[in-house]
């Protein structure tokens, strides 16, 4: 596929996203929130997944994760991370990618590698959000993303496009593509806090080594630590998923003192 047909795949990909008007259960369950309230909720994109915590306190203002799934993932996985996050600290809110292998449908869905892409779903983020707000407390100073695998590179493309938008991004065990710090001069993330996973690297094809990607971070001027920074020893998932709420935690203390 050349890079025109991919460009065309790509954006009827995102039009028929747009255009099904079938509601989600995410939709479902959301108008269940809604109650007599004044302003309907227009979501852009069909295929997504929300986790609401629990004890759900309308008057707080909740912290909102927002997670890229892996490549064979889907935004259904988000109900199995969140829970090892924090059942109680934050919202969850995920995507599904939208590019399927047609040879191999089984394989699940990936993200492509494309700032194109990454620029129309920046838009559809902020109109979800947007969209959540009306029925839904989220601080708009604490959204964060995560990820793990190929996701972690769609959350690179992300970050780097709309720092402002993010408060940082949580990257474990990610796949990055030489792209994802390319159309980005200029860029600054002296406001982001950015924690990386140590097996994070670059795609297996990629010239690129993961010290290149550290130097990369580095350019950004994010707050950059490492999973290794906050404890030694990392092995299951589950304790990275922990590290996740303690330095979300750690952000919102610190700001509180500041």
């Amino acid at each position: 596929m050349d890079f025109t047909q991919r460009l065309k795949w790509i954006e009827q990909a995102l039009n028929a996203e747009q255009t099904d008007h079938l509601q989600s259960p995410a939709e479902n369950r959301i108008l269940g929130l809604q109650g007599s309230s004044a302003s309907p909720i227009q979501l852009p994109l069909k295929n997504i997944s929300l986790f609401r915590p629990e004890h759900y306190e309308p008057g707080y203002a909740y912290p909102l994760v927002i997670w890229l799934h892996s490549d064979g993932g889907s935004e259904h996985d988000l109900h199995q991370i969140m829970p090892q996050i924090s059942l109680r600290n934050y919202m969850g809110l995920s995507f599904r990618a939208p590019a399927i292998n047609p040879a191999a449908p089984d394989n699940g869905y990936h993200w492509p590698d494309s700032h194109l892409f990454a620029a129309q779903f920046m838009e559809n983020i902020q109109k979800t959000v947007l969209e959540l707000s009306k029925v839904l407390n989220i601080h708009e100073d604490r959204i964060y993303l995560g990820a793990t695998g190929s996701g972690c590179s769609m959350a690179t493309k992300l970050l780097l496009k709309s720092p402002h938008f993010f408060a940082g991004a949580a990257l474990f065990n990610g796949n990055f593509s030489d792209k994802d710090f390319q159309k980005t001069a200029g860029a600054s993330l002296k406001r982001n806090r950015v924690l990386l996973d140590r097996r994070s690297t670059a795609q297996s094809d990629s010239k690129h080594s993961a010290q290149w990607l550290g130097r990369m971070w580095e350019t950004t001027g994010a707050d950059i630590q490492t999973v290794n920074s906050l404890k030694t020893e990392t092995t299951q998932e589950s304790e990275l998923f922990s590290l996740l709420d303690r330095w979300i935690m750690e952000g919102i203390s610190t700001a509180w003192l500041v």
